[in-house]
């Protein structure tokens, strides 16, 4: 069997991304939609974004460092709730939806982030994708639950050539 043949799609679920940003400020919910494909040992999530109007300061027109993460933190969580969802993975497939709610904010934390801009991109309308590159599990201790890595990486564009990306470790701690 080819890695093409185990390509799955998970279209754009509005309600669970409703459920993954309802912890953000209504005006700072930039993730519009999503649809996440699984091939082989890869998990890649597309999205759609706007930003209308940035959160923290005026209007520079253009994408900002800090609106790339909160982005970024966006596509992560809702990548990470769809492979909750759908059982995806030897870890996620392990949790429950209850799981993923407990630990998504005090759990799911960013080790390293590295980001880039090549060109301007217009926040108004822009689309991102999220990779899942690596995940491994590992015991700091024998009698301790299991410390997550993720190695992941990250790419924003828009219609008029505009572009930035990046890799970000993320670790998952258990509470």
């Amino acid at each position: 069997m080819t890695a093409s043949a185990l390509a799955v799609r998970h279209d754009h679920d509005e309600a669970l991304l409703s459920r993954v940003l309802r912890c953000y400020k209504p005006h700072c919910r930039y993730l519009k939609s999503m649809t996440v494909d699984v091939e082989g040992e890869v998990v890649r999530g597309t999205g759609v974004f706007s930003i209308p109007e940035s959160c923290y300061i005026d209007d520079t027109g253009h994408l900002n460092a800090v609106e790339v993460n909160i982005c970024y933190n966006q596509m992560l969580y809702q990548v990470v709730a769809t492979c909750v969802q759908q059982g995806i993975g030897p870890v996620f497939g392990t949790w429950t939806m209850d799981d993923y709610w407990r630990r998504q904010l005090p759990d799911i934390l960013i080790a390293r982030f590295q980001s880039s801009f090549t060109r301007p991109i217009d926040p108004r309308l822009f689309h991102g994708e999220f990779v899942l590159d690596r995940i491994t599990q590992r015991r700091l201790r024998r009698d301790a639950p299991p410390l997550v890595s993720m190695e992941t990486s990250f790419r924003y564009w828009d219609d008029n050539g505009g572009r930035s990306d990046g890799t970000v470790r993320v670790a998952i701690v258990s509470g």
